[in-house]
């Protein structure tokens, strides 16, 4: 059976690096030609180890799923700096290479409006967290620093400035959030925020799960204007995680 990580828009034949990781059990990850510069990076697999039933019981454990999950995950980040790659979902399984290969042509339209979308772009993830504990320890620094009460109305003072910073210093947290959104997003082709997920738990500290598609040309002013956002956030006590960049997952509809 084949097994398809991507594919790869590519003017000549992609070059693989050898032992860069694929799926547990498969074979090395090739080329297969699909016609007009487009490419599929393939391995073979067995039945036995990729068939309908053993992906069944395999979904049922996580230590099964996550070492594949990398492993697919490595292959394709190999093709980031190609002129676009098109990330196939985990497990994509043909009967042979010349299945896989017919799949592509017949759909060989709806792939490259998705490939002219992408190319040049990657990804790039950003979440923004509420920190309480930080919020909390600026509140005390500045006590600390400024104060000029004492006993008394000084314990009161620190009390109402902790009470503003579950009620006041998190909503004005969750506003930054969206400016920070809407100004990255003007960096971005494209742009994402998952709702869903910050809302996911009731109390979620979650701000912000954005992600963003980057022209790869543009990603140093994406990072800079990220970076003056973070100074601000960090002493409002939210954390700012960036992570990529990656395929275009989220921006392959």
């Amino acid at each position: 059976m084949t097994y398809v990580y991507c594919l790869v828009r590519a003017s000549r034949k992609p070059a693989l690096r050898k032992a860069a990781g694929g799926l547990p059990g498969a074979g090395p990850a090739r080329a297969l030609d699909a016609g007009k510069g487009l490419w599929l990076i393939a391995a073979d697999v067995s039945e036995d180890e990729y068939g309908e039933p053993a992906i069944a019981a395999g979904l049922q454990n996580l230590e099964w799923v996550s070492p594949r999950a990398v492993g697919h995950e490595t292959v394709v980040e190999q093709f980031l700096s190609a002129a676009a790659v098109l990330p196939m979902q985990l497990f994509t399984i043909f009967i042979d290479d010349a299945r896989a290969v017919e799949h592509v042509r017949r759909d060989r339209a709806r792939i490259d409006r998705i490939l002219e979308r992408v190319e040049g772009h990657v990804e790039w993830g950003l979440r923004l967290t509420w920190n309480e504990q930080a919020a909390r320890a600026a509140v005390d620094k500045a006590h600390e620093t400024h104060g000029s009460e004492s006993g008394g109305a000084a314990y009161l003072a620190r009390k109402r400035d902790i009470l503003d910073v579950n009620r006041v210093q998190l909503a004005a947290a969750k506003d930054e959030a969206t400016r920070v959104f809407a100004d990255l997003s003007k960096h971005a082709s494209d742009a994402v925020r998952r709702t869903s997920t910050e809302q996911a738990a009731p109390g979620s500290r979650l701000l912000l799960d954005a992600a963003f598609l980057v022209p790869a040309r543009k990603r140093d002013a994406f990072k800079a204007a990220l970076k003056r956002h973070a100074t601000r956030l960090g002493t409002a006590g939210v954390a700012v995680s960036l992570t990529g960049p990656w395929p275009p997952y989220n921006f392959i509809r």
